[in-house]
């Protein structure tokens, strides 16, 4: 994970954000358009995300979830002002998934990267505070206008059972040469289908290592009798449908 050294304006943070600051050196790790994410070596060693105001609540709640399941970093603190939220989490050690020395063996990223897989959609989902994303995305690619009708052709009924990442791409995990350290960017997360991790799980293999060759490592070691192809096939013509 890239990191540029930069300053911020404390005076500008919310106190609760702004504390943690204090004497620290910050980096600027940002890998998406639509959120600042800055690594703080200080009083702690933390992430700092900022984004639009409301936009990070949703993944403060799940991140609190998962953590209680030990395996998210923990929440040291969650502010927003009237433009931004903040959201600063503790930072583990390890880097994530398409850390070089982790790219460098790819049937052991795949094999790990589907046996956490499986221990993620394990968890029991009582008191995840997100239910039925299924739902969701359905409602949000109508929003978009997209002809529903077609996932009928894919012979699937989705099953909303286990606790999703809802961005399970290589990014979003966090090891230490392989040894399982956390989940981040769990903002879409919740109580949902299998597949549709899986799906992204695929996805990003593909797009990571170059090539299709490690699916079959990844769907073994996350279990083949929990794969169905149609559920496969459903969500990938759903991403389809919301592009």
């Amino acid at each position: 994970m890239k990191k540029t050294k930069v300053s911020l304006h404390l005076e500008s943070m919310p106190p609760d954000i702004g504390r943690y600051m204090k004497n620290a050196t910050v980096y600027d790790s940002s890998c998406s358009e639509n959120a600042k994410t800055y690594y703080i070596s200080g009083e702690v060693k933390a992430y700092l995300k900022i984004s639009g105001k409301g936009t990070l609540e949703r993944e403060y709640t799940m991140m609190n979830f998962l953590s209680r399941h030990q395996v998210a970093p923990e929440v040291i603190a969650y502010a927003s002002d009237s433009a931004l939220d903040y959201l600063l989490t503790e930072a583990v050690e390890g880097e994530d998934g398409t850390a070089v020395h982790h790219l460098a063996n790819p049937a052991k990223l795949a094999a790990v990267y589907g046996e956490y897989l499986q221990m993620l959609h394990s968890l029991p989902v009582d008191a995840c505070p997100y239910r039925g994303r299924t739902a969701e995305m359905l409602a949000e690619a109508g929003r978009k206008g997209a002809d529903l009708n077609i996932l009928a052709e894919c012979n699937y009924s989705p099953v909303d059972n286990v606790i999703i990442h809802g961005d399970y791409c290589l990014p979003n995990i966090i090891m230490d040469r392989f040894a399982f350290k956390g989940f981040i960017d769990v903002g879409y997360g919740g109580v949902g289908d299998r597949h549709f991790d899986l799906y992204w799980g695929i996805w990003s293999l593909r797009y990571n290592l170059k090539t299709d060759a490690y699916t079959d490592v990844f769907l073994d070691a996350y279990g083949r009798n929990l794969v169905n192809g149609n559920g496969l096939r459903y969500f990938a013509k759903l991403m389809e449908l919301t592009d």
